[in-house]
């Protein structure tokens, strides 16, 4: 096993190719492997798939309450800096969107790029989620977008985190996965290997209880070009993240058609060359 050690901390990844280094950082219920299709897509450039501190095969001890976006954005840093490949290409998934767009806001230097998934970047929504003033004025600002959010809450997240509790990681992972997916089967609907990755991940779902960051104020921190991609039919409330976060950071966005939550892996031919297209551009 390829890992660097962070304070205590064992990060394990994998590189293939030479040249400008693409980091890719996954979300929520997946591991280094949800980018293997992309591994090997982008000539020129030598690109890095890792898994988050704990995600698989990575075997941290540790409480998941404490994963935080702000920690998982230090790791990144870390293993940047211990494999020398500053400043880098990102590419970040769902959750792992919110902890790449963090750390191109907190070191806009060390960005060549940033290229965002389904990013998960509630707070650009709405702050606190729990304040029902801040709810009602996404309500009354859009109501479609608000039910969506509501629906994700109620159906999909706070069941996940439930049946996770009672050690009930598969049906945990089933509610994460048709929850960000927007329909009931999704997940059972994935090919096995996949389906396998996802529950040996399900604890990973333990994260999204952890406070997220104020981030309006942080989109004008990040210096690159941006690409932020979204599935066509993810749930209405990451596409709309999506749109926000292109509009704020005055970047590209693009649609996968006949995709979700998992662009990357449910059309990797389309996504690798929209990716591939947003490089070419970005250097030239």
């Amino acid at each position: 096993m390829t890992t660097v050690d962070l304070e205590g901390l064992s990060i394990y990844y994998e590189g293939r190719g030479t040249g400008e280094a693409i980091v890719l950082a996954h979300g929520i219920p997946t591991d280094y492997r949800a980018w293997n299709a992309q591994m090997d897509a982008f000539q020129g450039y030598r690109t890095i798939t890792y898994s988050r501190r704990y995600a698989a095969p990575n075997n941290n001890g540790g409480d998941l309450n404490t994963s935080t976006v702000e920690n998982n954005a230090a790791d990144l840093s870390g293993l940047i800096e211990k494999l020398g490949i500053s400043p880098v290409n990102l590419i970040g998934h769902s959750y792992g969107g919110f902890v790449t767009a963090y750390f191109a806001a907190e070191r806009p230097e060390a960005v060549r790029s940033l290229v965002l998934v389904e990013p998960a970047i509630s707070t650009l929504l709405i702050e606190k989620a729990e304040s029902p003033a801040q709810m009602l004025s996404l309500l009354l600002r859009s109501p479609s977008v608000a039910t969506s959010a509501r629906k994700f809450i109620t159906g999909s997240l706070n069941p996940s985190l439930a049946a996770l509790d009672a050690g009930q990681t598969e049906r945990a992972t089933e509610l994460n996965v048709d929850g960000v997916q927007g329909r009931k089967g999704a997940f059972s609907s994935l090919p096995d290997t996949t389906r396998a990755m996802m529950v040996q991940n399900a604890k990973t779902i333990a994260e999204l209880r952890t406070k997220l960051p104020p981030f309006k104020d942080r989109v004008g921190k990040i210096k690159c070009r941006t690409l932020t991609i979204n599935g066509e039919t993810s749930p209405l409330w990451l596409r709309r993240i999506g749109e926000l976060f292109a509009t704020s950071a005055k970047g590209e966005h693009a649609t996968v058609r006949g995709t979700a939550h998992f662009p990357h892996m449910e059309n990797p031919t389309e996504f690798n060359r929209l990716v591939a297209e947003f490089l070419s551009k970005n250097h030239g």
